[in-house]
Formats: C-alpha cells, sequence, structure tokens
C-alpha cells in the first residue's frame, strides 16, 4: 500500500489534478492589440476544457518585458502561464537587460501561428505603394515618423529594415502594444505603423487605414490582391511576428503537455484555422521541444539584423 501510494502522489504534482482553481494568463501589453486577442481566444478554449476560470490579465510595459518576466519568476506549478510574443522572447533580450533567459526561463507551451506584418499608413497620406513613398517619404525627409508597438519590437526592428533598405529617414515613435499605435495611425498622428496582421488587417478591409505592403516572401492566398513589400522593390525583405504561450521554466510536463495538446486542437479546429488564415496567419502545429527549437533560430535571426544594423536601444 505505502509502494502505491508512492507511485500515486506524482501523478497530482505532474498535473492529473490540475487545475483545481483559476490559471492566471498574462499578457505583457496593453488591450487591443493582436496579442491578447488570441490569447482571449485560447483562454476561452483553455476554460471549456478545463472547467476552470483561465483570467487573462494585462501587465504591460518596457515592451512586454515586464508581464514575460513577471511570468518567468511566478511559481511553477501550472496556475500562471503569459501568452506573450517574439519581441519578448527574441530581440528584447539582445538589447537590453531582461530579467529573464527566454529560453531556460520557460517552458514553451504553445505556438498557434506566425503572422506577416503590414505596412499601413493613414487614409489622408499621399503614397499608396512602396514605390510612391520612397520619394514621398525623402522629399519630406527629418518630416515623417513611424510608430510601433514597442522599442525592441518585431514592429520597431521592421521598420528600421526598411528604412535601412530604402535611405528613407523617420523617427521612431514608440507605443505600449498595437492597440495605441494603431489608433495613432488612424488619427494621423503617425505616418508609418509595421503591425501584426491579426490587429491591422481589420482596419484595413474597413477602409480605416491603408496598407502599402505586406512583410512575406510571396503573397497571401488569403489576401492575394495585396503585394509584398519584396516585389515593390525592397529585395529580399521578409519579416514576421507571432504570439504564443509560455509558462515558468519548471512546470510540470504534465501540465505543459496538456496544455500543448489542447492548444493545438483549438488550432486545428476549423473555425479558428478559418480565422487565422482569413486575418493573414499562417497556422502551425509544434510540439514544446519544435516550438523551443524555433524559438532558437528566430533569436538567431533576429540577432543578424539587430548586428547588421547595429541596431541599439535609445
Amino acid at each position: 500500500m505505502l509502494l502505491a501510494a508512492a507511485l500515486l502522489a506524482p501523478l497530482g504534482a505532474s498535473g492529473q489534478s490540475w487545475p483545481e482553481r483559476p490559471v492566471r494568463m498574462i499578457v505583457p501589453f496593453p488591450p487591443g492589440g493582436g496579442t491578447e486577442a488570441i490569447g482571449r481566444l485560447v483562454a476561452q478554449h483553455y476554460q471549456e476544457v478545463f472547467g476552470q476560470p483561465f483570467v487573462v490579465e494585462s501587465r504591460s510595459g518596457a515592451s512586454g518585458l515586464l508581464g514575460t518576466e513577471m511570468t518567468a519568476r511566478a511559481a511553477p506549478d501550472g496556475y500562471t502561464i503569459s501568452m506573450t510574443a517574439s519581441g519578448p522572447l527574441t530581440i528584447l533580450p539582445q538589447m537590453m537587460q531582461a530579467g529573464y533567459d527566454p529560453v531556460r526561463s520557460f517552458e514553451h507551451v504553445y505556438l498557434p501561428s506566425i503572422t506577416p506584418l503590414l505596412m499601413v499608413m493613414p487614409n489622408n497620406r499621399a503614397p499608396n505603394s512602396i514605390a510612391e513613398f520612397v520619394p514621398w517619404a525623402q522629399a519630406r525627409r527629418g518630416q515623417i515618423n513611424y510608430c510601433s508597438i514597442g522599442v525592441a519590437s518585431p514592429s520597431h526592428l521592421s521598420a528600421e529594415m526598411f528604412a535601412r533598405a530604402t535611405g528613407v529617414e523617420m523617427t521612431h515613435v514608440p507605443h505600449r502594444g498595437s492597440g495605441p499605435a494603431l489608433l495613432d495611425v488612424i488619427a494621423g498622428h503617425c505616418d508609418v505603423l509595421f503591425d501584426s496582421m491579426t490587429s491591422s488587417s481589420a482596419h484595413v478591409r474597413a477602409g480605416r487605414l491603408k496598407a502599402l505592403g505586406v512583410s512575406t516572401r510571396e503573397r497571401l492566398a488569403s489576401w492575394p490582391e495585396m503585394p509584398t513589400i519584396a516585389e515593390q522593390g525592397v529585395a529580399g525583405y521578409v519579416t514576421q511576428t507571432w504570439s504564443a504561450i509560455v509558462a515558468p521554466a519548471g512546470t510540470p510536463a504534465a501540465i505543459v503537455a496538456r496544455l500543448n495538446e489542447e492548444g493545438r486542437r483549438f488550432s486545428a479546429g476549423q473555425r479558428e484555422r478559418e480565422r487565422t488564415i482569413a486575418q493573414g496567419g499562417l497556422p502551425v502545429d509544434l510540439s514544446p521541444t519544435q516550438f523551443r527549437e524555433f524559438l532558437q533560430t528566430e533569436i538567431a535571426a533576429w540577432g543578424e539584423v539587430i548586428r547588421a544594423g547595429n541596431i541599439k536601444v535609445d
């Protein structure tokens, strides 16, 4: 009997009885952005499956670093996870002091999809293509600004890559997330924004913004009329972003496996898959190990961009 008890005891600790109370899902950005949107959809799915509330909690600051660090420092008991993004996991730790290691500080739970960026502008700006934008911006040297969703975000680095490739000069105006940045572009306070298609494409389709191009290598099957930035003369220009769930390092493997399995089942559902593709996302289906390998590849790729451009945080 003692042996049986000893064998059964680890089951609870490894996640067989989890969750027994609400789970906190930290989103390290303000409400209104793409990361929060997908976080709420996944949280709702988890809540239905696991029978406990998954409470989405916005903890923005430092381009996503603060909320991501909060997750890294949380107890690894399965009751704190984070829907964070590529910036805090692949770029920030290479450009500033972070209180976590993107590989060692987390369990890499679930990556729903990857998403290209759209180059968007207010409707009252003249350019309607990259070919028109470049001379327009060069004629206004020192007067053009671009919003980003935060310092050292893919939004920030994608704009810097574009500026170097085309020779235009733009002033960086960082925001605390996609929602605030989009509002400023719609209002005409910023001239340009490189933003995730998940959060920006709806505004373009609704006529609130204009898009000059998408950051994929080839045109998207879901939006074939939208030209790529690369095909408009910026050779080799390809960038992407993504949001994903991580948990503190040491979270029981059984919990990580259950979250991954249910997340992948959610992404594979016809309704969610169609929604992802309609918004320009590219669905993926990765195990935690494959997600970690993907993350390491992304860290290396953005590191090359940072070093090649000598991009620094002011």
